[in-house]
């Protein structure tokens, strides 16, 4: 069993969706944490990036090229401009559904206001709001 330690960020929540998308077995204690930390066993892994791709890791699924993957987990928040082009002519960030874009959603959704402008994130959003795991990851940490 996983223990989450959550804040209530973005970076929270990009978490929260990996564990859910992972169908990955975790609690959340009483309290907040100023930065996502995961507690497996005896290990102790702070901080949405390196957590996503431990997950990643773990279970096989979701990896992105971490080459391809290092400027998308690094951004905060991402450029709309930049996200609407790299979205043209495929359905997730990196081509296949990752972690990148499991951290992106929660940021992306922070500028909801300035999404009409945006067709190919306003479509990205729609693929993402509709899997479950991103519906209960975004509840999870919520609040």
């Amino acid at each position: 069993m996983i223990q989450f330690s959550a804040g209530h960020g973005p970076d929270s929540q990009a978490v929260g969706i990996a564990l859910e998308e992972m169908m990955l077995a975790y609690t959340i204690p009483p309290g907040r944490a100023p930065v996502p930390v995961t507690v497996v066993g005896q290990a102790r892994l702070p901080g949405m990036n390196n957590i996503l791709m431990a997950l990643a890791r773990k279970t096989g699924g979701f990896l992105p090229d971490a080459e391809a993957a290092a400027p998308w987990l690094s951004k905060t928040p991402p450029g709309l401009a930049e996200l609407e082009a790299r979205l043209a002519g495929q359905d997730f960030i990196l081509g296949a559904y990752t972690v990148v874009d499991m951290a992106m959603y929660p940021l992306v959704m922070r500028q909801a206001d300035e999404l009409f402008a945006y067709p190919g994130i306003t479509a990205w959003v729609e693929r993402m709001r509709i899997r479950p795991g991103v519906g209960r990851g975004m509840m999870a940490v919520a609040g």
